[in-house]
């Protein structure tokens, strides 16, 4: 049976949830406990993501019932009875699948999306190659978005999550590219033409995003959202200079009027 016969036999789609839990047994969470405190409000995936635990187990019974992951009797190190967990190989088919294929939905970006980026981080694999996907899984749907002329308050929030997930994808994108460094010698030439030098004043984390507030001039404040990872890499500070790089067709203008 070849590869794609293989898939063919294997179960059409998998929930988010029992796919992040394939994930984080291919990460080296081998039981049910460590699984659902993964899954717990200040844990790595409760953080875009939260399930109770007895949720959590009941997830892995329907995994073990459809043939995805083996279980098997252990001791832990006070001596109570476990269980350990194992990807099959169709639980390891069906992960790879799930792990690098993009959402079909905008909303699924807030939980699943994430979710899998997270899952990649921790597998420490690149997760560019998602990112491109999904940028292009939505293309046609964001251009049709914001060419929209509608006015409704519906139209304009549709389109302002557009223009919140494209700038994240960006993000995304420039944070798995900044871990490419050039040869020394090279010049970096970007496209970006406004480019606002400034210094940052406040760095607030969340649980993947990071906000980041540089002042231009006195006054004059400027909001950066991006990837907690790419402030750490950046290694940015208040104090830390730094360029705003903003793409023309994100710029809003808007001008004082006095009124009559």
């Amino acid at each position: 049976m070849d590869y794609y016969d293989y898939m063919g036999n294997l179960a059409p789609e998998i929930s988010m949830e029992g796919g992040i839990c394939l994930g984080l047994i291919r990460a080296g969470s081998d039981h049910g406990y460590a699984i659902a405190a993964h899954f717990e409000a200040e844990g790595d995936i409760g953080s875009v993501h939260t399930l109770t635990r007895p949720a959590v187990y009941r997830e892995l019974q329907y995994l073990e019932g459809d043939g995805l992951i083996i279980a098997t009797d252990a001791r832990g190190a006070r001596g109570q009875a476990k269980r350990k967990l194992k990807l099959s190989k169709k639980g390891n088919a069906i992960l790879d699948d799930w792990l690098h294929s993009p959402v079909q939905h905008l909303r699924h970006m807030r939980n699943e999306f994430l979710a899998k980026i997270l899952l990649l981080q921790m597998l420490e694999e690149d997760f560019l190659s998602l990112v491109r996907k999904q940028r292009m899984q939505f293309a046609e749907m964001f251009a049709a978005l914001l060419d929209d002329k509608d006015q409704s308050v519906v139209a304009l929030w549709r389109r302002e999550q557009v223009r919140a997930a494209s700038r994240f994808l960006d993000e995304c994108e420039g944070s798995t590219a900044s871990r490419i460094e050039p040869d020394i010698g090279e010049e970096m030439i970007l496209s970006a033409r406004n480019q606002l030098r400034g210094a940052v004043v406040s760095v607030k984390h969340g649980g993947v995003l990071s906000s980041v507030k540089v002042e231009l001039a006195p006054g004059q404040v400027m909001t950066s959202t991006v990837t907690r990872e790419a402030v750490d890499q950046l290694q940015l500070s208040p104090g830390s200079e730094v360029t705003a790089l903003c793409k023309a067709t994100d710029v809003m203008l808007a001008i004082h009027r006095r009124q009559s």
